[in-house]
């Protein structure tokens, strides 16, 4: 068939409904993602968190989330279409890093309720999470406790990291993997990896 049906082909070279293609399997992998993440979110009990150290939990969150982070660089140079896997990787991975904090937040509320300036539960976890994400700190809720104040700055620089450092490396692990995908066509390579969702 034409170029379009081939893995090497960039994005912008598919024909429209090879775009929906592509498209409509990526939404369907990050949709998947987001369910599973909170899922697991909404089935933890943030009090089994808080009965033990909240600052265990968060680790634990911060090794998964590195290990995703990971996992989806990996993907993302070796998918035929770098570009869209990045752009979902982005969007999975900063939902990660917010489930993560705020899971925390509300282990930590149960514990110590006078941790922050009203007790979290799981939904005002995340309001503050994500209030604190994008910087605009309404001031309704507040960290009161040393301990919550230093998560909260632990947060504040992933959060640089995750604004600036990842996309700037999601970026570019998509052009690494459109070179690598160009050299094998350039070479007659034609193996490549069919598993663009996987």
């Amino acid at each position: 068939m034409a170029m379009s049906n081939d893995a090497h082909a960039a994005y912008a070279d598919l024909s429209a409904s090879e775009r929906r293609r592509v498209l409509g399997h990526a939404v369907l992998r990050t949709a998947l993602s987001l369910a599973i993440i909170i899922v697991i979110y909404v089935i933890v009990p943030a009090e089994d968190l808080a009965s033990g150290t909240p600052g265990v939990g968060l680790t634990f969150g911060i090794v998964l989330l590195a290990g995703m982070i990971a996992w989806e660089l990996f993907r993302t140079v070796r998918d035929p279409y770098p570009e869209v896997r990045a752009a979902t990787s982005l969007f999975v991975l900063v939902t990660l890093l917010v489930m993560v904090f705020s899971l925390t937040y509300a282990a930590m509320s149960v514990s110590n309720p006078a941790a922050f300036t009203e007790p979290l539960d799981k939904s005002n976890a995340i309001y503050f999470t994500v209030t604190t994400l994008s910087t605009t700190g309404f001031g309704d809720i507040a960290a009161n406790s040393v301990t919550a104040r230093w998560v909260v700055t632990v947060q504040m620089l992933f959060d640089l990291i995750a604004v600036v450092g990842l996309a700037r490396v999601f970026v570019l692990a998509a052009k690494t993997g459109r070179a690598r995908k160009a050299r094998g066509a350039a070479g007659g390579d034609s193996t490549s990896d069919s598993g663009a969702g996987s």
